[in-house]
């Protein structure tokens, strides 16, 4: 049966990278989103979030 697999929504890289810049543990990242843990260090790892938006209305 094959599996199937959601992306991680924009405001769900903003809460990783707001958690993990407040040392929040990755495990209670991932229960907070209710997702694997691998998948929040698989985003630290590969995908380090930094929001332009942000960026844009800080000047």
């Amino acid at each position: 049966m094959p599996h199937s697999y959601i992306h991680l929504s924009l405001e769900d890289r903003r809460k990783i990278a707001r958690w993990h810049d407040a040392k929040v543990p990755v495990l209670e990242i991932a229960q907070r989103l209710g997702r694997h843990r691998a998948t929040i260090h698989r985003e630290l790892k590969r995908n380090r979030f930094v929001d332009a938006e942000l960026q844009k209305l800080s000047g």
